[in-house]
């Protein structure tokens, strides 16, 4: 939808305006460099009119003046809506909540498949640049169960929590005495495994029609960064008081 309101001009853009629409239609060829040349403006300053009127180009300003069609445009993506969604109504309890878990434990296990193992690796990187934690990475179960122990903090990382199950690996966590956090992206009450502690991280779901490793992870960065930002916050905190 394009609102063209010229009541928002200043006296230059308004001439300049009343100069194009002449000019344009004589000549729907010109470019913008020698339609600023005509009004003895710059070519900014052009550009910055046709913005101000509500058009994405000079292109579609000269198709406007000529009375041709205009195109709508790309539609906004519906994911980029999702993330705007999730950024505004983004919880920090859920970070503080966290952490709470987290710092309880030396050793930290973080496991993921497919995109979301690219993910943990990221975070593992971030932590070990903070924490004097022990930080692990896996995305075969069988290597994170040799990794685990009583000491450990189990962290997975999954999109909808449906691509595979983790019913083995945590059998396994709960024989040697370790804890399991999974977080989910995508709010799930189909799982009907007992871990003591998930974290949804939106009440959303991306497109049903895409695999599980064809969604973004988007979502989990943000959280990342959110975790990451709060314990540097908290230990620069311990230093002063210190």
């Amino acid at each position: 939808m394009i609102n063209v309101n010229i009541e928002k001009l200043n006296p230059l853009e308004l001439s300049v305006h009343n100069k194009l629409l002449k000019i344009i239609r004589e000549n729907g060829n010109i470019r913008i460099v020698e339609a600023a040349e005509y009004c003895e403006v710059s070519s900014s300053k052009v550009s910055k009119l046709v913005r101000k009127l509500g058009f994405e180009n000079f292109k579609q300003y000269k198709r406007f003046l000529r009375g041709e069609q205009i195109s709508e445009g790309k539609k906004k993506s519906s994911e980029l809506e999702r993330l705007k969604n999730y950024i505004e109504n983004f919880d920090p309890v859920l970070i503080d909540n966290f952490l709470s878990i987290f710092n309880k434990y030396n050793k930290i296990v973080l496991f993921g498949l497919g995109p979301s193992f690219i993910c943990v690796e990221y975070f593992a990187y971030k932590l070990a640049l903070l924490s004097r934690k022990s930080i692990s990475v896996a995305q075969s179960e069988d290597y994170a169960r040799r990794l685990i122990d009583k000491e450990t903090l189990l962290i997975v990382f999954s999109v909808t929590g449906k691509f595979s199950s983790f019913e083995n690996l945590l059998n396994a966590v709960k024989s040697c005495g370790a804890k399991m956090l999974l977080i989910l992206e995508e709010y799930n009450t189909s799982l009907a495994l007992e871990i003591d502690n998930m974290f949804y991280l939106t009440r959303s779901t991306q497109d049903e029609n895409l695999l599980p490793f064809e969604k973004t992870r988007t979502v989990f960065f943000i959280f990342i960064e959110e975790v990451i930002a709060k314990l540097k916050s908290d230990q620069d905190s311990d230093k002063l008081e210190g």
